[in-house]
């Protein structure tokens, strides 16, 4: 049996922080979630099991999100 941690978070910006909508196993996973209820916008990011916060471009492509503030 496969012990899957749920480390891929799917965020979203409200203000001044962030909250957590959604939690997943992987990338992929969260990817296709945020596709299909059509999240590409930018105040909704995944952060990889790393801590890395990606975003969905214009293409529907995920690139790494670097912002000057937190």
């Amino acid at each position: 049996m496969t012990n899957l941690t749920h480390d891929v978070r799917v965020i979203k910006h409200i203000g001044t922080s962030y909250d957590v909508f959604a939690n997943f196993p992987t990338v992929q996973e969260a990817l296709d979630y945020m596709r299909r209820l059509e999240f590409a916008n930018d105040s909704w990011y995944i952060v990889n099991a790393d801590g890395v916060r990606l975003r969905m471009n214009q293409q529907g492509k995920l690139e790494v999100f670097h912002s000057l503030i937190g």
